[in-house]
């Protein structure tokens, strides 16, 4: 059963960066699409994996446990923050190298490059990108705020069922979709 999932979740990964390979933050640009309101409590999830705090790192768990990390959104100026609601730390950037775990900030702790910016995937009638803020899946590319680079998974990782690495990515890589799923 476990390898039935993880293949299905591995192949919804493929399909989602051969499907979509034309849309880049240009190709949003040109549509003119503003992405709707973030919900205020939300989960994410990456490459069939949901994305979870451990120890401090952030992580894409394609198993069922952990179970993915609610995370406050915060407005920001320039994008969004996530707050993990069960430590009260900051989803942040170390440094902006590629290939940089993120990690969790200790509680109260406002670090640099913790601004994130949300860009939402061309809407059609096929995908799950909302038309409003009242749908309840939502699709997007995160980015970090000021800089070209966005986040995901290193692929190579996926020979494993260990949680998987979320990275910031270097730039000019195709950016993997997240999720956004509200909490309520």
């Amino acid at each position: 059963m476990r390898l039935i999932r993880t293949r299905l979740a591995v192949l919804a990964t493929v399909l989602a960066t051969v499907l979509m390979p034309g849309l880049s933050p240009a190709a949003s640009a040109e549509t003119g699409t503003a992405p709707a309101p973030l919900p205020p409590r939300v989960t994410l999830s990456t490459g069939g994996g949901n994305v979870v705090n451990i120890n401090g790192r952030v992580f894409a768990a394609l198993l069922p446990t952990p179970v993915a990390t609610r995370f406050r959104v915060l407005p920001a100026p320039g994008g969004v923050r996530f707050r993990d609601e069960s430590t009260g730390g900051l989803v942040y950037v170390p440094d902006t190298e590629p290939f940089t775990q993120l990690r969790v900030s200790e509680p109260r702790w406002v670090p640099e490059n913790s601004v994130f910016v949300i860009e939402g995937v061309a809407s059609a009638e096929s995908d799950l990108t909302p038309d409003g803020p009242g749908d309840v899946i939502r699709l997007a590319r995160i980015r970090l705020a000021g800089t070209d680079q966005y986040i995901g998974r290193h692929f190579v990782e996926d020979r494993s069922l260990l949680p998987k690495r979320v990275l910031l990515l270097p730039s000019g890589v195709n950016a993997p979709l997240f999720v956004i799923r509200p909490v309520f």
